[in-house]
């Protein structure tokens, strides 16, 4: 009997996940209007997610997944919005959607064509590769630009000793 609870259990979480991850796996175009920060931006989608919160100009806060950019007071968080500014400022990129967060951000990778925008701004030493966040099939690619990007003393790893923005965040309590 408990044999048949625990497999009918399982059956009914495999279900559920599979679910939640297939709604959530969307692929939408969206024209990118404002750079936030490095990793932080809104556009205005073909068709918004279900469960995003929408602004009053139509557009989407996009948080970019799997990394975390200097806070714009931050040391290298000018330099970091600035950098995603020339990569996607005005442009039309491809949302791989992988969650809405609890500000109801749209949480995904960004593509251009197909250049991996988070991945990016990590090999441009804009960004850490943020391990909570990254995804199987990204991970290792992340984190080896991370560390080419330290070793070649690429934006903000031209700093000695950097804060991390989690780290800052606490410390300045955003």
């Amino acid at each position: 009997m408990t044999k048949k609870i625990i497999l009918v259990s399982y059956t009914v979480f495999l279900v559920y996940f599979v679910f939640v991850n297939y709604c959530l796996a969307q692929q939408i175009s969206c024209t990118v209007t404002r750079v936030i920060d490095g990793d932080t931006f809104h556009c205005i989608p073909e068709k918004p997610p279900s469960s995003a919160k929408v602004h009053k100009d139509n557009t989407i806060s996009v948080r970019m997944r799997g990394i975390d950019a200097p806070e714009k007071r931050q040391a290298f968080g000018e330099e970091a919005r600035l950098s995603l500014k020339e990569l996607i400022g005005g442009k039309i990129v491809k949302l791989d959607v992988k969650d809405i967060d609890r500000y109801g951000r749209v949480v995904a990778y960004v593509w251009l064509g197909n250049i991996n925008i988070n991945l990016e701004q990590v090999k441009r030493g804009m960004a850490w590769a943020y391990t909570e966040y990254l995804d199987r099939p990204y991970a290792s690619e992340f984190y080896e630009a991370e560390k080419q990007a330290r070793k070649q003393k690429l934006g903000l790893w031209q700093q000695n000793n950097p804060t991390p923005p989690w780290e800052w965040r606490k410390r300045n309590r955003i």
